[in-house]
């Protein structure tokens, strides 16, 4: 009888880490007391101050290196594609690299694309759990999916249980009247910053959302760190 290993997945604040980023921006980890969490609460702290919050992040931008003879190596370059595809998975709440892939192809397949990056992206802030999450109805995007899967979430007064459902243009986004104070207690402890993006239209009072004209939105202000989209298209563009 052959006995199989049992596949255990690593804690989430693990995986912060090793990318040396707190990706989800959780401010448990704030509290956290061993040594080996001290470089990490150091750095996020310092992207709390004024100064570093309130600076956007634009991520159409490529990143050089000050010191290029020591990040040429392929194992160099190998590592931040691996670290640049788990930032972006975590970011958004988990995602398999096979879904990550199906993005990149339907980005691809896209006619008139201008901008590579900005075009990738708008398919993440396009569905229906970041939009929730954007908007302060949600304190994380697993938060956000779990109000979606349970049907407490209409989109044009239709219920909806796909966690990953694209919205269109003028899509009007609805919650539950019977749940909103799981909402409101949602939006009472999300920050203020960042702000929800301009395309998105939010009335706190009715619990709704119009889902406006995404393309050419600037995106960059949802972001505290820069996700190094270049390395991610790159490895799999290379597959």
């Amino acid at each position: 009888m052959i006995l199989k290993k049992k596949r255990r997945l690593e804690p989430l604040y693990k995986q912060f880490l090793k990318l040396k980023e707190n990706v989800q921006n959780r401010h448990k980890l704030l509290k956290f007391k061993k040594q080996k969490w001290d470089k990490l609460i150091h750095n996020y702290k310092r992207k709390l101050k004024r100064y570093k919050k309130f600076k956007p992040q634009d991520q159409n931008k490529y990143l050089v290196s000050k010191y290029p003879n020591r990040n040429t190596s392929y194992q160099k370059r190998y590592k931040n594609t691996l670290h640049a595809t788990k930032r972006l998975a975590l970011y958004y709440g988990g995602l398999s690299r096979g879904f990550i892939k199906n993005q990149i192809e339907i980005t691809k397949k896209r006619r008139g694309i201008k901008n590579t990056h900005q075009s990738f992206l708008e398919l993440f802030e396009s569905r229906l759990d970041t939009v929730l999450y954007r908007a302060k109805f949600s304190p994380s995007i697993r938060n956000a999916r779990q109000l979606i899967v349970h049907g407490k979430v209409t989109v044009n007064n239709k219920p909806v249980r796909s966690k990953f459902y694209m919205l269109k243009t003028g899509d009007l986004i609805s919650i539950d009247l019977k749940h909103a104070h799981l909402i409101e207690a949602n939006i009472r402890q999300a920050l203020m910053w960042p702000i929800p993006p301009k395309h998105l239209f939010i009335n706190y009072k009715t619990m709704q959302i119009i889902f406006g004209n995404i393309q050419n939105t600037n995106l960059s202000t949802n972001f505290s760190f820069n996700l190094n989209l270049e390395r991610v298209l790159v490895s799999y563009k290379s597959q």
